[in-house]
């Protein structure tokens, strides 16, 4: 029998029973969060005294969540800071990770010839915040923060670069090619057993018609174009003021075409709190009555969720590994 089991703790507080939970992790958005919906009007007791609770927890309190079942397992599933407190019924309190440490923190500085890498050290100096281990190489021509917080500078990066940017379960700030952040680990499904709900739909190569354009715009609005991909496809469009290099352009745009083609699965799944899995992970699917379609998937997102009804994982996947 599976026992589930929860625990939140906000600042000096330890709440063991909530209304529900949603964990939002993706490496397509800066920061993983979460929303904790609590009874209204439920006291604490702070310094002897009973307050409520959207008076007893502040703005920037610590944040970690503990989900599991009793005696099979049990897992830090998010850990942060209180962003915002809706007095709502019931209560909600939104939740950020360490993104929300960077943007607290105001930047202005000009290089006349950079890396990424150096903004980004930039970015989380005097920071508890690391860097990841793998950040790529990329020369930067001319580069101006003007008075910005980090986060701001870390979704330029990500517009202009095409970059991934979030922080990882390990508390470090990663920013690259969306397929080098494959974290080494695997997560099995069955697709014919143990599954809440099946969202897959199967596609060919061929099926996938895209086209990129990517666009260099200079400080004289000048702009420099390269397209790349099927003539006939769905086009998606890009701009850069920091990346002049044509071949460059056309390297990011072609990474970009190589994450949208492919034979295999586009969708989600939802299963039950285990198997454990995060953003970054591989996932493996198993399916016997259809074997060609078996195949390891890059998961982009995990929406983990806590309520009466029980605790969920709706995992969405990207490439085909």
């Amino acid at each position: 029998m599976f026992i589930l089991e929860g625990k939140v703790e906000i600042g000096d507080f330890t709440f063991n029973a909530v209304n529900d939970i949603e964990i939002t992790k993706s490496v397509e958005e800066m920061g993983d969060t979460a929303v904790i919906k609590l009874p209204t009007r439920f006291k604490v007791k702070q310094n002897g005294e009973q307050k409520f609770t959207e008076n007893a927890i502040k703005v920037g309190d610590p944040v970690t969540i503990t989900l599991g079942y009793e005696g099979k397992y049990s897992g830090v599933e998010f850990t942060g800071f209180v962003k915002k407190i809706s007095p709502k019924v019931p209560l909600e309190i939104h939740c950020e990770d360490a993104i929300w440490l960077l943007r607290r923190k105001k930047i202005t500085k000009t290089w006349e010839k950079t890396t990424m890498k150096e903004i980004l050290q930039e970015v989380v100096k005097d920071t508890p915040v690391k860097l990841a281990d793998r950040i790529p190489a990329v020369q930067l021509n001319k580069w101006i923060i003007r008075n910005a917080n980090g986060a701001q500078v870390l979704e330029s990066l990500k517009k202009d670069l095409l970059m991934s940017v979030f922080i990882t379960d390990e508390g470090k700030l990663y920013c690259g090619l969306q397929q080098l952040t494959n974290i080494g680990q695997t997560v099995v499904y069955d697709l014919n057993y143990n599954l809440v709900e099946n969202n897959l739909e199967f596609k060919s190569k061929d099926d996938r018609k895209i086209k990129i354009k990517y666009t260099y715009i200079d400080t004289k609005n000048k702009r420099q174009s390269i397209e790349v991909g099927d003539p006939d496809g769905e086009q998606r469009e890009y701009h850069t003021s920091v990346i002049s290099d044509l071949k460059k352009l056309e390297e990011m745009a072609l990474a970009e075409i190589e994450k949208l083609k492919y034979d295999g699965f586009d969708g989600d799944i939802t299963s039950f709190l285990i198997p454990y899995a995060t953003r970054g992970m591989k996932a493996k699917f198993i399916d016997s009555d259809h074997q060609n379609r078996e195949g390891n998937y890059f998961i982009k997102k995990v929406v983990t969720t806590l309520s009466t009804g029980g605790a969920r994982r709706k995992v969405t996947i990207g490439n085909r590994l």
